[in-house]
C-alpha cells in the first residue's frame, strides 16, 4: 500500500511550514506544504534567491520555493547535518537533472510537486523521486503513455501511481521524460526497459531499481525508484 505521510510543524529561522519525513531504502525523503517564507528566504544561498526573483509566476514561485526547500531539508537528514540549509544548494547538470552542492561535496537528489505538496528524495545513487494528482483523463492517455498489460484491471489512482512509477523510473536514469513512455514496461515484477531507457541502463551498469509507494495526500500518488546496491558510474 505505501507509507502515508504525516505531516509535523517545520519551522526554522524565518520560515514555517508543514513537512512529512521518511526513508525509502537509503533515501532520506521530505514532503512540504503549507510553506511562509520571506524574501529573501533564509534558506536560499545568493545564486539561488537570484533564480527565485526571475520567477514572476506566483504558483511557480511558490513550488519553486518549496521544491527547494524539501530538497535541503531531505539533504540535511541525509548527508550534511547541522549544516545551515542556505549552504546546501541545489544545483542542475547539464541534463537538467537536479542535484545537491554542499562545502565541496555532492549528493543526488530528486524534487516533484503536485496539488501543493513538493517533495524531494536525497541518497547515494541514481534516484527518482514523482507525485502525481488523480484526475479523469482523456482515454489516448491511457492508450499511448501505457502498454495492454499496464492498463489492464487499472483504476484512476492505479494508473496515476503507474505514471508516477515511469517518471521517477526515468528521473533515475537521468532522462526525465525524454524517452517514449513505451520504453518502460511496468506490468511485471521488474520494469522491461528498452530503445533509450534501455540504452541508458546499459550506460549506467544496469543497477538493480527498487520502487517504493507512498500517499502524500488525499488524491495524491507518490512514487521513488533508487538503486538497490551502489553504482561505480555517475
Amino acid at each position: 500500500m505505501g507509507a502515508r505521510a504525516v505531516f509535523a510543524a517545520a519551522d526554522g529561522e524565518g520560515f514555517s511550514a508543514a513537512a512529512a519525513r521518511f526513508r525509502a531504502g537509503p533515501c532520506s525523503v521530505v514532503l512540504v506544504k503549507d510553506l511562509s517564507a520571506p524574501s529573501p528566504a533564509p534558506f536560499l544561498s545568493p545564486v539561488e534567491q537570484a533564480a527565485c526573483d526571475a520567477l514572476k509566476i506566483p504558483k511557480r514561485k511558490a513550488e519553486w520555493l518549496g521544491g527547494r526547500l524539501a530538497a535541503k531539508l531531505a539533504g540535511a537528514g541525509a548527508f550534511f547535518p547541522e549544516v545551515p540549509l542556505r549552504e546546501i544548494e541545489v544545483r542542475r547538470e547539464l541534463t537538467g537533472s537536479p542535484f545537491l552542492a554542499c562545502r565541496g561535496e555532492r549528493s543526488h537528489v530528486s524534487i516533484s510537486h503536485s496539488a501543493g505538496v513538493c517533495g524531494a528524495a536525497a541518497g547515494p545513487d541514481f534516484l527518482g523521486l514523482d507525485i502525481e494528482e488523480t484526475a479523469p483523463r482523456h482515454p489516448g492517455w491511457y492508450r499511448d503513455y501505457f502498454s495492454p498489460a499496464e492498463r489492464e484491471g487499472k483504476d484512476e489512482a492505479a494508473m496515476t501511481g503507474l505514471w508516477a512509477a515511469k517518471e521517477a523510473l526515468f528521473k533515475a536514469l537521468g532522462l526525465g521524460l525524454s524517452c517514449d513512455t513505451l520504453d518502460a514496461d511496468l506490468s511485471g515484477p521488474e520494469p522491461v526497459l528498452r530503445g533509450k531507457a534501455l540504452a541508458r541502463w546499459d550506460e549506467l551498469g544496469r543497477p538493480a531499481f527498487v520502487l517504493e509507494s507512498f500517499h502524500p495526500a488525499p488524491g495524491l500518488e507518490g512514487r521513488v525508484v533508487f538503486a538497490k546496491e551502489r553504482s561505480n558510474k555517475r
